[in-house]
């Protein structure tokens, strides 16, 4: 007597439909994505259509307040960066030419309260961290800003023999 073999049933992940769902929920409020909007403003004729647009609750005291806030965050990439380069480059040739980089100098500024980073923070009002990883973050994102970030080494995955 033949038997019948059971069909398997195979179940659909859900996953594809979870990661939809934030889509959904940003298409509701905004006709056009409005950092895209943000990226073409280019004059404070612009930015006042904008501001009315989409964030019409912030009036000049918010978008001040804002703004402020923003630069505080981003203080070092954009008040020293800017402000002061050739303390930033200074620093950077030291950090280049100490053997032991930003470890080393950090360690002695913290030491002694002496090297390139004390005359860094005379010059720039720069907020030494408390750790040295924050501080070797911040060597970092100093050098990407002025160019002088290290490109990664492209390693093979498959090597012949």
């Amino acid at each position: 007597m033949p038997t019948k073999k059971k069909k398997k049933k195979i179940k659909k992940s859900s996953t594809s439909k979870k990661q939809r769902r934030g889509l959904k929920n940003f298409d509701i409020g905004f006709i056009k994505n409005p950092y895209s909007e943000a990226a073409k403003v280019k004059d404070w004729k612009e930015l006042e259509k904008f501001v009315s647009t989409h964030a019409a609750a912030l009036g000049p005291a918010g978008v001040a307040y804002a703004s402020v806030k923003f630069v505080m965050d981003n203080y070092n990439e954009l008040k020293i960066s800017y402000e002061c380069p050739d303390a930033v480059l200074d620093l950077i040739d030291a950090t280049n030419k100490t053997k032991g980089g930003a470890v080393k100098i950090y360690n002695q500024y913290k030491m002694h309260g002496t090297g390139p980073l004390d005359n860094f923070i005379l010059e720039t009002q720069y907020a030494c961290p408390r750790i040295v990883k924050t501080f070797q973050e911040h060597m970092t994102k100093f050098k990407e800003f002025m160019g002088l970030k290290r490109n990664k080494k492209k390693v093979p995955q498959f090597r012949e023999y």
